[in-house]
């Protein structure tokens, strides 16, 4: 008996012994595969929040995958994400936009090749749309958010206030003679809520619809005469002079942000040149809005009209994750489930799938897939990587800001912006020569 109740004993031990070590074993090698991913955007507090909506349906769904949120404006995200590239500490998901990849590109390699993973489901996505946007040195760089659209956003409010019929088809002088008429009514309302970035976006534009072409060549020159930029920062000008925009002295703390100006908050500004992806968060703010499309000269060499993707899902090379990462942005711009909570946040969404599940569960805003669909056909070329330059823009609107101070008048803004474009322009094509 006593060697029959030994035997049980040893048993029994035993059993224990192994059924601790097979816990262990299994915890080991749940926590070996548990995954910790950093995903880093910007946007606004409707895009923000369905974003983390749809993270956490992705850990639900994934329990051994954590994502870290790490969000804000666009104010100095780009400074801040090179700064992290070049440092080896960015995040393993990042939200780029596709006027950056020039720039990004010629500081280093810092992104995975999506076509390269078998993660990622390329079929959704419109072969030309990624080619024409997302592509450099041969590499897939990211994949498309949403198809974005360039856009006017107004206030229904305000043009009721001021008798504008909303299906109106402007023009370049309507926008001039109506503001007039609007700020010699009530001094305290202006037509147009421009900043220096919107005015760029502007003399770009009317430059283009003249001209035709590119902003600035491939061969490094710029693609427009003197005496057609003289004409369109003299339009920018007579906009000032006729009180069509808020003079730079009261909007500047809001030079980047236009859309957190309290007159447009408040009703006081009636029309925004924004883009389709931004209307969500905008129409958050204020339910009377709505959207048409830009200003197109008649006879116009190109519409000027951009349509190109809200942004880029990219993995960063260095990641350690870099395979969950794709696998994450697959789900996130593939998957019905993830559609469903994101919407137009992003814009209308770039993935066939995705649009085809919110059209039939009636989810996309109407006025959104309006005005994408006669965007899409209007739309001019793809610009290429110099026209996208930041530098540029940045001596684009720093001129513009001189104008708008009378600092400079529409002929010496001409003159200025040329002779630093070319400067700059020779640095650039020096450097991108090495």
């Amino acid at each position: 008996k006593r060697l029959i109740a030994t035997l049980v004993l040893a048993v029994f031990t035993m059993s224990l012994i192994l059924a601790f070590s097979l816990a262990g074993a299994d915890k080991a090698k749940a926590a070996s595969n548990k995954v910790t991913l950093r995903f880093m955007w910007w946007g606004g507090e409707a895009r923000h929040k369905a974003t983390l909506a749809a993270i956490q349906a992705y850990m639900k769904k994934y329990p051994n995958v954590r994502i870290n949120a790490e969000y804000g404006g666009i104010e100095g995200y780009m400074q801040k994400l090179i700064t992290q590239l070049v440092g080896r500490t960015a995040p393993d998901i990042i939200q780029i936009d596709v006027t950056w990849i020039g720039e990004l590109s010629a500081q280093g390699d810092f992104f995975a090749d999506l076509k390269t993973f078998k993660e990622v489901n390329l079929k959704p996505f419109e072969e030309k749309f990624l080619k024409d946007w997302c592509y450099s040195s041969g590499k897939l760089i990211g994949l498309p958010t949403g198809v974005n659209a360039s856009a006017i956003h107004y206030n229904k409010d305000f043009f009721k206030k001021f008798g504008i019929p909303e299906n109106k088809t402007w023009t370049w002088e309507d926008i001039l003679t109506t503001a007039e008429k609007i700020h010699k009514k009530d001094k305290n309302y202006y037509l147009l809520n421009f900043d220096a970035t919107v005015c760029y976006y502007l003399l770009k534009t009317y430059v283009l619809q003249k001209k035709g072409g590119k902003w600035i060549n491939d061969d490094y020159t710029m693609g427009f005469d003197r005496k057609t930029l003289i004409e369109a920062f003299t339009y920018i000008d007579k906009l000032f002079k006729v009180g069509a925009i808020q003079p730079f002295s009261e909007s500047a703390p809001f030079q980047g942000k236009p859309e957190q100006n309290p007159k447009w908050l408040k009703g006081e500004l009636g029309m925004l040149w924004n883009w389709t992806s931004t209307f969500a968060a905008n129409k958050a703010n204020i339910p009377s809005l709505s959207m048409t499309m830009i200003p197109i000269m008649k006879n116009a060499k190109s519409t000027a009209v951009t349509v190109r993707p809200s942004q880029l899902l990219a993995v960063n090379k260095l990641s350690k994750n870099a395979k969950e990462a794709a696998k994450f942005i697959n789900w996130f711009l593939n998957d019905k489930q993830a559609a469903l909570i994101l919407k137009d946040v992003r814009g209308v969404p770039a993935s066939s799938t995705a649009r085809d599940a919110l059209e039939k569960e009636k989810a996309l805003d109407p006025v959104i897939t309006q005005i994408t669909s006669e965007a899409l056909k209007r739309a001019a070329p793809p610009e290429n990587a110099l026209s996208q330059n930041q530098e540029l823009e940045k001596i684009a609107t720093d001129v513009i800001q001189q104008l708008a101070y009378n600092q400079l008048t529409p002929v010496q803004a001409a003159d200025k912006l040329m002779a630093l474009y070319k400067q700059k322009l020779n640095e650039i094509k020096r450097l991108q020569s090495r």
